[in-house]
């Protein structure tokens, strides 16, 4: 009797295993970048002069709620959420130089652990922790690890929510999803053109949808549009204010310059990008998932920011450094794509190791960078803090203070730098910037009734040397003082000028 035929079984594919390594091994991974980034942001954390954005912070972090919420009306809506938190941080820890840039400073180390993390889900463990210490010494790292601003956040919480897409693909279940939306909502709420990020992440999850063919991989969808619908208020805020960029200019040095001003110099820029290439060739098909997120997170946020300047105006460097990761991930890739060319698999992560040859020549080459990083004051500011030690230390009870200057209004950074002594009264200030909600005060329309019959003022002054030091200030204002007063230069510091104006009439 002849045996019926058995129907062929159709073998199901089993879902491989979730990669999961033990607590020691990832703290042992994470803290060498961290403690490198940490120290490379701390040394000489407080010994740089602050500059305009950073007095900006503090200034708005010192408010009130009331009088914060009338300043986001005007303008910063999208960076409302690290002025809250800063708020918080002054209040405990104060606001000195050291203290108000130290949360940049541990955002930063947490940021290349987390690169160091991702880039072992990407690629193996040496890779990782090469990716996390080329990371950790960019000099742009060092520089934005000491200013008090959201970009070393809004870095850490772009490699944050990239690292929740991995492990919510490996286990597509909605909690992960959901984790993922999370960490893509606080890199939005530091800084919204974070959220280019996302570019990357789709061109990623369409090719892994199409590979895979796991619907499941479409809530990442879901995911993605609950962070969109999170960040729209925060966007459209920030659209109704973007008078307040229209300075930023997108033209052929803006580009060309781009580099070297995301990765704080030239040299390191060409170091990073040269690896970054080699392994983009090295890895092709091998590892074409990894190469197409890495690619397009380096890529496409500046390419974005590009092509929509003429409606958003937010194509600088500042606001794309959260491609850094994408780069640093890259360049250590080169270790592991020679792996396929040895024959044992125990050589593996040795092999990969040797990524750290980049990071020995991008140290090599980075002093330059490292040293502009802590160039006190910024390159192109005013030194604010040794001109306000100099008025401070020739003023006399019953002198007054004005500023001058197109570019940079010195009035916000002197209340800073004086914020523990007193300072001559301002004698042009008719409403502050509180009762203003903006960052600027408003002057005199008459400034002889302002003036009164104060005897000396001290001009600060940051017009260029060749033209008038009352240069952006109104008319009236400039013919009363010149009118009333006797202007004598008293000391110059870069970028900034104090003189005297001695009154006429005064006996």
């Amino acid at each position: 009797m002849l045996s019926r035929p058995v129907p062929p079984v159709v073998a199901q594919q089993a879902e491989p295993p979730p990669r999961r390594w033990s607590l020691l091994s990832t703290v042992l991974l994470a803290l060498p970048p961290a403690a490198l980034a940490l120290t490379l942001s701390v040394l000489g954390i407080g010994s740089r002069s602050m500059w305009n954005d950073e007095y900006a912070t503090w200034y708005a972090s010192t408010l009130s709620f009331r009088d914060l919420s009338k300043l986001l009306v005007n303008v910063d809506a999208v960076v409302a959420p690290y002025y809250v938190v800063m708020h918080y941080w002054i209040v405990l820890f104060g606001d000195s130089e050291t203290s108000l840039r130290l949360p940049s400073a541990l955002a930063m180390a947490g940021t290349a652990a987390l690169t160091a993390l991702l880039g072992r889900r990407l690629f193996d463990t040496g890779t990782g922790l090469a990716a996390g210490l080329i990371l950790g010494g960019l000099p742009s790292v060092t520089r934005y690890g000491q200013e008090a601003r959201p970009y070393a956040f809004a870095i850490g919480f772009a490699v944050l929510a990239t690292l929740l897409l991995l492990r919510a693909m490996e286990r597509p279940d909605w909690r992960r999803w959901l984790l993922y939306a999370a960490g893509l909502i606080l890199a939005g709420l530091v800084h919204i053109v974070t959220l280019t990020v996302l570019l990357a992440h789709a061109a990623f999850m369409a090719r892994a949808f199409r590979v895979s063919g796991d619907l499941r991989l479409l809530r990442w969808i879901a995911g993605a549009s609950l962070a969109v619908t999170a960040a729209l208020p925060l966007a459209a805020k920030g659209s109704d204010q973007a008078s307040v960029i229209a300075w930023i200019k997108a033209d052929g040095a803006a580009v060309t310059g781009l580099p070297e001003r995301i990765f704080g110099s030239w040299q390191v820029a060409l170091v990073v990008t040269a690896a970054a290439l080699l392994a983009t060739v090295l890895l092709g098909a091998r590892h074409r998932g990894s190469l197409v997120l890495l690619l397009s997170w380096a890529i496409f946020p500046p390419v974005f920011c590009y092509v929509t300047f003429p409606l958003f105006h937010l194509f600088l460097h500042r606001y794309l450094l959260f491609t850094l990761p994408a780069w640093a991930l890259l360049a250590a890739a080169v270790g592991y794509s020679l792996v396929r060319f040895t024959g044992r698999l125990s050589s593996k992560v040795p092999v990969s190791l040797s990524a750290l040859l980049v990071l020995a020549a991008m140290l090599l080459v980075s002093g330059p960078g490292q040293r502009a990083a802590r160039h006190s004051p910024v390159y192109g500011e005013p030194d604010f803090r040794g001109a306000a030690a100099a008025v401070l230390a020739a003023a006399r009870p019953g002198d007054g203070i004005a500023y001058a200057g197109s570019t940079r209004n010195g009035r916000r950074a002197f209340d800073y730098e004086a914020r523990d002594a007193a300072m001559p009264r301002d004698v042009l200030v008719h409403r502050t910037s509180q009762a203003n909600g903006t960052f600027g005060a408003e002057e005199c329309a008459d400034p002889g009734l302002c003036v009164g019959d104060t005897g000396r003022i001290w001009l600060v002054s940051t017009t260029q040397s060749n033209l008038s030091p009352m240069d952006g200030m109104p008319g009236a204002t400039q013919g009363f003082l010149l009118t009333a007063y006797t202007v004598v230069p008293y000391r110059t510091f870069e970028n900034v000028r104090i003189f005297a104006l001695d009154r006429k009439d005064v006996k």
